[in-house]
């Protein structure tokens, strides 16, 4: 190990060297503050051994430079003090030394605190070897987690696509990375438009690897094993399943075989475009707020089971038609159990009273204000939650 000899005091300078060098120490000298401060600047030293009492820059003043400088390494100081007072001694910590040797010292006594010195050295190396290596990992974490937020991101509807007489809107805002809810609405054939938002149990890495697994599971894309599609014997094979079906097959597809209970809640409909005649089914998820052009907003369904809870669970549809300028509003218990600064959840009726106040505004202004009401509710822009909602209005 380097060792810094930092005394003005030519003959204490070479003992102290002739000693640490005899004990194996690579020992360099140092005549002032000034010149330790330069050579600690420039050279990896991790131990120094200074007088107090020193032309220029004293021990004190060379303390505080390093403490204040933050070196990436850990630089251990034994100030060397002809000082015995209790007070002087506190005023060389308080300066950041680490220990003291009063003068004369036993030799003896010096190695056994360099000894020590160098124990608390070789630690604070290891930590910051350590600290390095989780950064690095860390660093690819992150890199991980923002490969998979663009990758859910992406699974989202795109802003281009649009539904001949409707029109859909949304607020997408993970507490985390990555998202337990997930949404999408899409095309299932020429006259008929599917939709849903469903929300994960938990938070999180787990909670968003299996939002993206039912995202790709409820593609538009026609199959044989798709939920969203009953197959048929004759061409094209396949018929839409109603939502009610579709939940269902969910419900059996997505069973946990543990007791980790790995459940999701969801609401499934699907709008047939020409007559704007809507099936929606609901699996205990919040109820979606129907708000008629001419009338006031309503909550629709009762609840209904989470899909992968109950084995035999049986699901019911809402049979709704949408006239012109009709909004449903779906949305997750992020928003509604949204938490203020006061420990008071914004709940569905200040969502449905900011829809009724805003009931002439378009459809995007809405959303907009929403998002704004909440972070303003949540004091933060970061929810505990993830807040999602999805708008779809008659146009």
């Amino acid at each position: 190990m380097r060792i810094l000899i930092v005394d003005d005091d030519v003959d204490m300078r070479k003992l102290l060297l002739r000693t640490l060098q005899r004990w194996g120490y690579d020992a360099v000298p140092a005549a002032d503050g000034v010149e330790a401060w330069e050579r600690l600047q420039n050279e990896p030293i991790s131990f120094v051994i200074t007088d107090w009492t020193m032309p220029n820059l004293d021990g004190l003043g060379l303390c505080r430079r390093i403490r204040e400088a933050k070196f990436a390494r850990y630089i251990y100081v034994i100030l060397l003090t002809a000082k015995n007072a209790k007070d002087e001694l506190i005023t060389g910590m308080e300066a950041g030394a680490d220990d003291f040797l009063i003068k004369p010292f036993n030799a003896g006594e010096l190695k056994v605190r360099i000894r020590a010195g160098e124990r608390i050295v070789t630690l604070e190396s290891n930590l910051e070897e350590q600290n390095k290596k989780l950064q690095e990992a860390y660093s690819r974490i992150r890199e991980d987690l923002d490969a998979a937020v663009k990758m859910q991101r992406g699974l989202l509807p795109s802003s281009a696509l649009t539904i001949p007489g409707f029109k859909f809107d949304w607020i997408f805002t993970p507490c985390h990375f990555v998202a337990g809810d997930i949404f999408n609405f899409f095309q299932l054939n020429e006259h008929q438009v599917g939709f849903y938002i469903l929300d994960v149990a938990g938070h999180g890495i787990p909670a968003a690897m299996l939002s993206v697994t039912l995202s790709k599971v409820l593609s538009p894309i026609s199959s044989q094993g798709s939920p969203l599609m009953r197959f048929v014997s004759d061409p094209p094979h396949y018929d839409i399943a109603t939502p009610a079906e579709a939940v269902q097959s969910l419900n059996q597809l997505f069973q946990s075989e543990d007791d980790a209970m790995h459940y999701f809640t969801m609401v499934y409909g699907i709008v047939e475009t020409r007559s704007a005649r809507m099936l929606l089914t609901q699996a205990g998820h919040p109820s979606p707020i129907y708000q008629p052009r001419g009338a006031k907003a309503e909550l629709l369904g009762t609840g209904g089971f989470p899909v992968g809870m109950l084995l035999d669970a049986k699901y019911g549809e809402l049979d709704l038609t949408l006239q012109p300028g009709d909004r449903l509003f779906l949305y997750s218990d992020g928003i509604t159990e949204c938490t203020s600064k006061h420990g008071e959840h914004f709940s569905v009726n200040r969502l449905m009273t900011l829809l009724e106040e805003w009931r002439d505004r378009p459809l995007r202004e809405v959303m907009a204000g929403i998002e704004q009401t909440l972070e303003r509710w949540r004091g933060s822009n970061e929810f505990e939650d993830d807040i999602t909602l999805l708008a779809l209005e008659r146009v």
